[in-house]
């Protein structure tokens, strides 16, 4: 089975880092701290700018660099 991965950041997408939809579901194609509540956590983001984003606040929290 391939490994299921965030489509804007790369991170591993387990059950308990999925981001959720609006109504609490989860969502199957972004983690949390790219997709939250039904929107990307970002303001006006697109998933190209939702990448940047994503990876700086990786890289500021320890995480390697791509």
């Amino acid at each position: 089975m391939a490994r299921q991965m965030c489509e804007s950041c790369g991170m591993p997408l387990k059950d308990e880092v999925k981001g959720t939809e609006a109504d609490g579901g989860k969502n199957e194609h972004y983690c949390m701290h790219c997709y939250a509540d039904g929107a990307f956590t970002a303001p006006d983001a697109t998933v190209e700018e939702m990448r940047k984003y994503s990876i700086k606040g990786m890289t500021e929290k320890g995480f390697p660099k791509f």
